[in-house]
């Protein structure tokens, strides 16, 4: 294959519609993030993508031949916000660059990069991939697990790996049909297991020793169950598990977080989940914060407001377009 490039318009056939680099350049830009794309001269350039929005999540079907795509420094700058890519390698290869990391996906395996740093990406051979775009916010670990990190890449059979590739799979013929509160339904449980995929898989979120883990484990779980308690704190979480609370905060310091913070994701994901529900559309949003243990819930309606851009009440009344 002559790899010399070409970045000129070049033509694409998807689904019999012929469209030109520009035009497919566009749509990606628009849709996933901006990247700077290019072809080789000897190649008809193909391709077909596809979107789905899910409450600030988004998911992505990508079918295309031969190219490359860059995202420069200059795009980083331009871009506000800050997303993890996770992809599944359906079919053909994907090399991927990012912070002095290289990485090669082949069917049956999955990768991930952040739209903060420059990258590089150069698909072949009939390339088809699966991917899912997260906010960074939406995440519990926050911004400081991603800083040391660029391209990463996972088998893509362990764990919770096809679980959330299925579901991504099964999406796609369905999210244009789904209810404002079915999607944030979707969103959200979406967002929960890829974030514990990755746990489960990423060297950054293994403890050095197991006990460690195990005892992470546990502290979630009571953390899971004791939401509803306005008292809850990680003194209480440390003494369910009988270790001392400097004990606990390293703890959740080695995966990345502190307990007040997930503590604090967690109800907001609850209140989220149930500003989305129907049946709750006429609880007021106090008592809500009080299903879920809130004490102060001017802080907390800030808190929220940086995440989803609105208090919850507008955030509730967009969802299930209350008037």
């Amino acid at each position: 294959m002559d790899h010399g490039m070409r970045s000129d318009g070049a033509g694409l056939v998807a689904d019999g519609r012929r469209q030109t680099l520009d035009a497919w350049s566009e749509r990606v830009g628009t849709d996933l993030m901006p990247f700077r794309f290019e072809t080789w001269d000897n190649s008809e350039f193909w391709g077909d993508f596809q979107m789905a929005g899910l409450l600030g999540a988004s998911i992505f079907s990508m079918v295309a031949g031969d190219h490359r795509a860059e995202r420069t420094t200059e795009h980083v700058r331009q871009d506000d916000d800050e997303f993890v890519i996770v992809t599944f390698q359906v079919d053909g290869m994907l090399k991927l660059a990012q912070h002095g990391e290289q990485v090669q996906l082949t069917p049956g395996h999955m990768g991930m990069y952040l739209s903060s740093k420059p990258a590089q990406l150069e698909c072949y051979g009939n390339y088809e991939s699966r991917s899912i775009r997260i906010p960074v916010d939406r995440l519990s670990t926050r911004r400081r697990r991603w800083e040391g990190l660029g391209a990463l890449a996972f088998d893509g059979g362990q764990g919770l790996a096809p679980l959330v590739l299925s579901c991504l799979t099964g999406l796609f013929p369905v999210a244009s049909t789904l209810t404002p509160s079915a999607r944030a339904a979707a969103s959200h449980h979406l967002v929960g297991l890829v974030e514990a995929m990755l746990a489960d898989l990423s060297p950054a979120e293994t403890p050095s020793h197991p006990p460690s883990a195990e005892l992470l484990e546990q502290c979630l779980a009571f953390i899971e169950d004791h939401l509803p308690d306005a008292q809850l704190n990680p003194q209480m979480v440390a003494d369910s598990v009988h270790i001392s609370v400097r004990h606990l905060h390293q703890t959740f310091r080695q995966a990345g977080m502190t307990c007040a913070s997930h503590i604090r994701a967690r109800r907001i994901d609850r209140v989220r989940a149930d500003l989305t529900l129907e049946e709750f559309s006429t609880v007021p949003v106090e008592k809500i914060f009080q299903r879920w243990g809130v004490q102060n819930p001017s802080h907390f309606g800030q808190v929220f407001k940086q995440i989803e851009g609105c208090s919850p009440a507008e955030f509730r009344r967009r969802i299930l377009q209350l008037h």
